[in-house]
C-alpha cells in the first residue's frame, strides 16, 4: 500500500498533504509524538515490536514515504510543491530505514542535510 506519514505536520500544511493523497489514492497518517521512538517497521505493520526508545522527540516536519513508485513519487513530490506545502526532510522506505525509528531516521536525514548544504557529501552504499 502506498502510503505517507506525518510528523509534526500541523494546521493547513498537513490538510493540503492530506487532501492531495485522497486526490492521488495515498494512504495518509499522522504520527503522534508518543510513537517516535516505535520503530518505522512496526508503524508500517511490518513487525509486532511495538517498544519503545526512550529521548525520541524532535521538532521539525518530516514525511516518510512508503510504498511509492519512481513515476507515482515524481507526482506526489511535484504536486507538493506545487500545492506549497513543501516539507524539508522526506524519506523514501528503504530496507535499512525500516528498522530505524522515526527519532533516528529524522537524525540521520538531518545530517545529510547539514552535510549538503556545507558540500560534504557523503555517498551512502544502497
Amino acid at each position: 500500500m502506498t502510503e505517507v506519514l506525518l510528523f509534526n505536520i500541523k494546521g493547513e500544511k498537513a490538510i493540503k498533504i492530506k487532501n492531495l493523497c485522497r486526490r492521488l489514492y495515498i494512504g495518509v497518517r499522522e504520527i503522534p509524538r508518543e510513537e517516535f521512538g516505535v520503530k518505522l517497521s512496526a508503524l508500517l505493520g511490518l513487525s509486532d515490536d511495538k517498544s519503545e526508545a526512550s529521548g525520541s522527540d524532535f521538532e521539525e516536519e518530516m514525511l516518510y514515504l512508503n510504498g511509492f513508485s519512481n513515476p507515482m513519487l515524481d507526482i506526489f513530490l511535484s504536486q507538493l510543491r506545487r500545492q506549497k506545502a513543501g516539507v524539508a526532510l522526506k524519506a523514501v522506505r528503504t530496507d535499512t530505514n525500516t528498522d530505524y525509528t522515526p527519532y533516528e531516521l529524522y537524525r540521520e536525514i538531518s545530517a545529510e542535510r547539514a552535510a549538503l548544504s556545507k558540500g560534504n557529501v557523503k555517498v551512502h552504499p544502497s
